[in-house]
């Protein structure tokens, strides 16, 4: 007996068919699709920096990015083609007729030079640490960007004639095709402290006392410019106004015992402490030494100024321990 319908597939196989035919008929799915803008920090663009679901080929690169800092426009024949070279034959367009790819990058400015050329020339010993050095180029250098990096300017050479302090520089400036060319003047400063009132010589300077400025290193002393640790809890020994620039000569240890004072000798055996009066016969500061009259047995002793009015009979004294 003859079937009537004989090209009549069964079920399943029907199924299967029609699903082919609609995925035959519908866009790929997943296919890569084009971004409006890129932004990189490399040297390249690759496929998945241009596309949205690059796939397998997200790592490949289609063409070269901008210079560091810049912005350019690409068309969209240009990225076919870049594409193409890759293996992406298909991909969708949001209506695009050109993508923009920026490239990130740091700016290059004149405190950045300036602070390499400062470390070249502490290392060199042209100057002391914590001197600041300000470049004067002769010519403003245009503006520049240099590649994200760890290092993205370096010194490569730097002469420098200290009698006229004029310089000649070359920097190198990652992901620029030519180095950075810049002469000029160093100005060199220094942060040195001035007093911000008025103050007697006795004096005991705390930190409100003191402001760090910068003056022309020049100026500075020839023993150096002495930094705020040095001088908060020191005692001026003479008077100073306002705006004075501070050296460590103008400043001693403060006076624990004055001249004439009476003040308390001790001598510390153990569990022993003898004691006496007497007089200072000089200022001391605390660890200094000093000549103390013993007032009972009226004979000179030497001791160590240890606080206020109080002055310790070294060990080693023997007969200035017999007599207290």
């Amino acid at each position: 007996m003859k079937r009537l319908f004989p090209h009549i597939f069964p079920v399943p196989l029907l199924a299967a068919l029609s699903l082919l035919v609609i995925a035959l008929s519908s866009p790929a799915i997943g296919a890569p699709v084009l971004r409006d803008s890129v932004t990189v920090d490399s040297d390249i663009v690759t496929v998945g920096d241009m596309f949205e679901n690059a796939g397998i080929n997200a790592e490949r690169a289609m063409f070269r990015s901008p210079a560091p800092g810049t912005v350019g426009q690409v068309s969209l024949e240009n990225i076919r083609i870049a594409a193409a070279k890759v293996g992406v034959t298909e991909f969708e367009n949001p209506g695009l007729f050109n993508v923009s790819v920026a490239r990130t990058g740091i700016a290059v400015d004149i405190p950045m030079l300036q602070d390499l050329v400062t470390r070249d020339l502490e290392a060199r010993g042209t100057i002391l640490r914590g001197t600041r050095v300000q470049m004067v180029p002769d010519t403003t250098p245009s503006s520049l960007f240099a590649r994200n990096t760890a290092n993205p300017v370096t010194l490569t050479s730097l002469q420098y004639q200290p009698v006229n302090h004029r310089f000649t520089a070359r920097f190198n400036v990652a992901g620029q095709p030519r180095p950075l060319d810049i002469s000029g003047r160093l100005e060199f400063s220094i942060l040195a402290p001035h007093l911000t009132r008025n103050l007697s010589a006795g004096t005991i300077l705390k930190p409100q006392d003191i402001e760090m400025r910068e003056i022309p290193a020049r100026f500075a002393a020839a023993n150096g410019v002495p930094t705020l640790d040095q001088l908060v809890g020191q005692q001026l020994v003479r008077n100073q106004l306002y705006g004075a620039v501070l050296s460590l000569r103008d400043v001693a240890r403060p006076t624990l015992i004055s001249r004439n004072q009476v003040i308390t000798l001790f001598y510390r055996a153990g569990p022993m402490t003898l004691t006496v009066k007497g007089q200072a016969l000089a200022d001391a500061a605390q660890g200094e030494s000093i000549s103390v009259l013993n007032l009972m047995s009226n004979t000179v002793i030497q001791g160590i100024a240890e606080g206020p009015g109080t002055v310790r009979v070294t060990t080693g004294n023997n007969a200035a321990v017999a007599s207290l």
